[in-house]
């Protein structure tokens, strides 16, 4: 089964890594107006942040706001994102709608239904955008590639630009300081003032498969609210062996992925052993049968546990629990943003697929070390 799950990039791919000092928020509506000194990671409905944070922040939620200036990474998942402050390294950021109003220091991989680079906004190294609809009028220091249904560019690019769209339009004002390399259904159309330092070179013919929609992602949304639905199932009908494999991620997040990986590579050479062998043909195919349920329950377990993973942190940080408040409720609310970001995050290349591979493995290494160990770690 390929299990194409989300969640740029990065975000969420780093948690185990996630150190406990970090600042950590939760909730509805969050808003940070005060200096955070540290790593920042927050999870919520509404998300606004006005004051500069000294390490990285990772986000999350329906509506983020990033006015402050960030000196480390920025990585960002949400339905409408705006980010005006100053992004000290590189930008990973997934969303609905994506605007940059601010500046970049080094890198930018950007993926959303509508992605606007304003005029005055500035990306310092190499750029990757997929977007439903770009629209690009601010500066970008190096090379920008763009995978989208319909591209505007009126900024400027001091690198080369390669772009794949059905519509591509760079219009007055605009200036690229390498070659454009284009793939369309029909050629793009350049304003007369338009200055390119390079080639411009490219290919007419159907461009499929590019998103429709706000956040381009391996299916659908049917499909996400889908997996969403059978992870709550799992984590409904099993909650302690879901904290258990979260806590064996946490514990030794190396560990966990190896085993994975040894797992589900040994385990098909073992079939087929058994398979030719003169007694073991049945003990293969219960083998298999085993083997294809747990590939597929490993995805939705690996999904489930970065979100215990991100329960374990703000734990750390909560040495009291809040009265009246079901830690199942609290869990399944996780799932959501921790969901949302797994499919935007299928837009980006070569990250989505790293990150599914990394849930798979998760997934698949705890149930082997649960197998193995049967009485792991409690959380």
């Amino acid at each position: 089964m390929e299990l194409r799950l989300v969640f740029l990039l990065p975000l969420l791919v780093a948690l185990p890594a996630v150190p406990v000092c970090a600042d950590t928020r939760v909730g509805d509506a969050i808003v940070i107006s005060e200096a955070v000194p540290e790593d920042l990671y927050a999870v919520g409905g509404r998300l606004r942040i006005n004051g500069p944070v000294t390490g990285d922040a990772v986000l999350a939620a329906g509506t983020v706001a990033l006015d402050g200036d960030v000196d480390g990474d920025v990585s960002v998942a949400g339905g409408q994102i705006g980010i005006s402050g100053g992004v000290g390294d590189d930008l990973r950021a997934a969303g609905g709608d994506v605007t940059l109003r601010g500046f970049v220091t080094d890198h930018a991989v950007i993926a959303g239904g509508v992605v606007n680079i304003a005029e005055g906004s500035a990306i310092a190294g190499r750029t990757w955008i997929s977007a439903g609809r770009l629209e690009m009028a601010g500066q970008i220091g190096d090379d920008l590639r763009v995978f989208a249904r319909t591209a505007v560019i009126t900024g400027q690019i001091q690198g080369n630009v390669e772009i794949t769209a059905q519509e591509i339009r760079i219009e007055s004002g605009a200036a690229i300081g390498g070659d454009l390399v284009w793939h369309s259904d029909r050629p793009p159309l350049i304003a007369e003032d338009v200055l390119i330092m390079g080639e411009v070179a490219g290919v007419t013919a159907p461009v499929d498969e590019l998103p429709e929609t706000a956040a381009p992602v391996f299916g659908s949304w049917a499909l996400g609210l889908a997996i969403m639905i059978a992870a709550a199932g799992v984590y409904w009908l099993s909650p302690a062996f879901v904290k258990r494999s979260g806590a064996l991620l946490n514990e030794s997040p190396v560990r966990t992925l190896v085993s994975g990986a040894i797992a589900i590579s040994l385990t098909p050479l073992v079939i087929g052993v058994l398979f030719v062998s003169v007694f073991g043909w049945l003990f293969g195919l219960l083998l298999l049968t085993a083997y294809l349920l747990a590939v597929l329950l490993s995805g939705l377990l690996g999904l489930l546990m970065l979100v215990q993973l991100i329960r374990i942190r703000i734990a750390a940080q909560e040495p009291v629990p809040a009265a009246g408040r079901s830690p199942v409720w609290r869990d399944l609310v996780l799932l959501l943003p921790v969901t949302v970001f797994a499919l935007l995050i299928q837009s980006v290349p070569v990250l989505g697929t790293l990150f599914s591979l990394l849930v798979l493995l998760a997934g698949f290494g705890a149930l082997a070390l649960l197998v193995v160990r049967r009485k792991p770690a409690a959380v």
